[in-house]
C-alpha cells in the first residue's frame, strides 16, 4: 500500500463563525471544514435564517436516503436554483410522481444488456483519443481536464446522439455545458441561508443564455433524430418510447431535459474524474507499474470489450479510490419537506440536510488511513468492506445515479485503454490543487507532460 497523502485544503482547529463560513463558500464548498468534522456523525448548525444539518455517519445517511427518503427526496433551494434553468424539470431535480416515471423510463436505457454495445462505442471514441495524442511530441505538457472533457464528451455524444456529431461538434457541446456550469457556480449563496433578497449576492445572468443555446442544440438534434435510421442511441429509445403513445412516456421537452441530464452527468463528472486519476498515479509508481501489469494481462495488444471490464479489478479499484478522495459532487443536499427527529434531534420542515461525502469518505472512524492513496483497499479480496451509506460516490438509495454502472465501464476503459500507451507526469515545481463548486475538479486544466509508453 502507498503512502501517498493527496492534496487536501486546510482544516480548521474550531469551526467557523457564521461570516466566515459564508466567505469561504463563496470562494470553496471545501474549505469550510473543521478537523472534528471528520469524526462527529450528526451535526446542526443555524447559519443566517436557515438550519442546516450535516448527516455524517451511516445510519443517518441511511435514514435520510433510504429510509425516510420520501421527507428527504427535494433538492435544495439552491441546487434547484442552479440546475433548473438547463433541466427544467429533469431527473436531476424532479421529485413525485414525475420523478418515478423519468426514473422508471431512464433505469431501461441501462441494463446490463445494453452495455456490451455501449463498451463497443467507448471503444472507438477512445481508440481516436489515442490516435490524437499519439501526435502529442515526446514531453508536450497538455490540459488534462479539457483532454478528459474532449474526451467524455465524445463518448456521451455517441452514446446518446449516434454519429450526429463530430468529435468537434461534441466537444463544443461539451463546452456549453461547461460554461453553463461555470456561470451557475457563481449563483448567490442568499437562497441557500434564506437571506433577504435586498441583500447583495453573486448574480449569474449567464445561465438563461447558455442554456437557451443548448436547449436550441439538443432540440435540433432531437428534430435530426427523429429522422434518422439509426435505432441503437439513447434519443432514439426515448424517441421511441415518446412515439408509443402512452400517457405515461415523455413529452418532447422532457425527452431534450433527460438528454441533457445525462450528457452534462455524463460530461462533466466523468471528465473530473479522470484528471484525478492521471494525478493520483503520476504519483505513485507502484500503483502505476501494477496497473500496467494488469493491462499486459488482460488486454495484451487487443481491442478492449465489455467483458474485460470485470477482469480489470486493480484498474477499477484505482478508480474507486480517486472516487473516495475526490468525489466529482462532494456535497449532496436535501430540503426536509416535513419535521423528523434524528438521534433525538428535531429536524424542522424546510431545514437544508447535507450529505458529505467529502466528511464520509475521509472520516476517521470509518477509514483506515482516510487521506492517503490506496487502491488495495477496494479490491476484491480486501479484508474489509467499506461500508455503502460511508462510501457514495453516485449517491445511494432511490436517487443513486442511474448511470453508475455506466461510468465505471466508461473510466476503467478509458484508463485502460489510454495507460496502456501513455504516460502522464506532473512538471517539476508544479503544485495540484483542487476547486470545488458544484463539482470536485483540479485546478487549473492540471497541466502534465505527456510521453509514450
Amino acid at each position: 500500500m502507498t503512502d501517498f497523502i493527496p492534496p487536501y485544503p486546510k482544516r480548521h482547529a474550531v469551526p467557523l463563525g457564521p461570516l466566515d463560513t459564508l466567505n469561504h463558500l463563496r470562494r470553496d464548498f471545501l474549505s469550510i471544514w473543521p478537523e472534528n468534522a471528520f469524526e462527529r456523525q450528526f451535526m446542526s448548525e443555524k447559519i443566517i435564517n436557515r438550519r442546516i444539518f450535516i448527516a455524517n455517519c451511516p445510519d443517518v445517511v441511511r435514514h435520510v436516503m433510504v429510509a425516510n427518503q420520501a421527507n428527504y427526496e427535494q433538492k435544495s433551494p439552491l441546487m434547484r436554483k442552479m440546475l433548473a434553468p438547463l433541466l427544467g424539470d429533469g431527473l436531476l431535480i424532479s421529485d413525485g410522481a414525475l420523478w418515478q416515471k423519468q426514473r422508471a423510463l431512464t433505469e431501461s436505457l441501462f441494463t446490463i444488456e445494453q452495455f456490451a454495445g455501449y463498451g463497443d462505442k467507448m471503444g472507438q471514441v477512445i481508440g481516436a483519443c489515442g490516435q490524437r495524442w499519439a501526435k502529442f511530441a515526446e514531453g508536450d505538457i497538455i490540459p488534462v481536464l479539457p483532454e478528459m472533457r474532449r474526451l467524455s464528451a465524445a463518448i456521451s455524444s455517441r452514446i446518446l446522439f449516434g454519429a450526429q456529431l463530430d468529435e468537434r461538434q461534441a466537444a463544443q457541446l461539451g463546452q456549453c455545458f461547461t460554461d453553463y456550469q461555470a456561470a451557475a457556480e457563481q449563483m448567490d449563496l442568499n437562497t441557500l441561508f434564506g437571506l433577504p433578497g435586498w441583500i447583495p449576492g453573486i448574480k449569474a445572468n449567464k445561465t438563461t443564455k447558455t442554456a437557451k443555446v443548448i436547449h436550441e442544440r439538443i432540440d435540433k438534434l432531437i428534430a435530426e433524430g427523429g429522422n434518422s435510421t439509426a435505432k441503437n442511441t439513447l434519443l432514439a429509445q426515448l424517441l421511441a418510447q415518446q412515439q408509443a403513445g402512452s400517457k405515461q412516456v415523455l413529452t418532447r421537452g422532457q425527452v431534450r431535459n433527460e438528454l441533457i441530464t445525462l450528457f452534462m452527468a455524463g460530461h462533466e463528472t466523468v471528465a473530473n474524474m479522470l484528471a484525478w486519476v492521471w494525478y493520483l498515479i503520476s504519483q505513485c509508481p507502484t500503483v502505476e507499474q501494477r496497473l500496467h501489469d494488469e493491462i499486459a494481462a488482460v488486454l495484451g495488444n487487443r481491442p478492449a470489450i465489455f467483458g474485460d471490464v470485470a477482469k480489470l479489478h486493480y484498474t477499477r479499484a484505482i478508480i474507486k479510490e480517486t472516487l473516495r478522495l475526490y468525489p466529482p459532487l462532494p456535497i449532496l443536499s436535501r430540503e426536509a419537506k416535513a419535521e423528523d427527529t434524528i438521534r433525538k434531534r428535531h429536524v424542522p420542515a424546510g431545514s437544508t440536510m447535507l450529505v458529505v461525502p467529502w466528511l464520509l469518505h475521509r472520516h476517521k472512524l470509518y477509514w483506515e488511513k482516510p487521506d492517503h492513496f490506496i487502491p488495495e483497499r477496494f479490491l476484491p479480496d480486501a479484508k474489509v468492506v467499506p461500508n455503502k451509506f460511508a462510501y457514495l460516490p453516485f449517491s445511494v438509495g432511490p436517487r443513486a445515479c442511474v448511470a453508475k454502472h455506466f461510468a465505471m465501464v466508461e473510466t476503467t476503459l478509458c484508463l485502460a485503454l489510454l495507460a496502456r500507451q501513455f504516460r502522464l507526469r506532473v512538471p517539476s515545481g508544479q503544485t495540484v490543487t483542487h476547486e470545488c463548486r458544484l463539482t470536485l475538479r483540479p485546478k487549473d486544466n492540471l497541466l502534465m507532460q505527456i510521453s509514450r509508453r
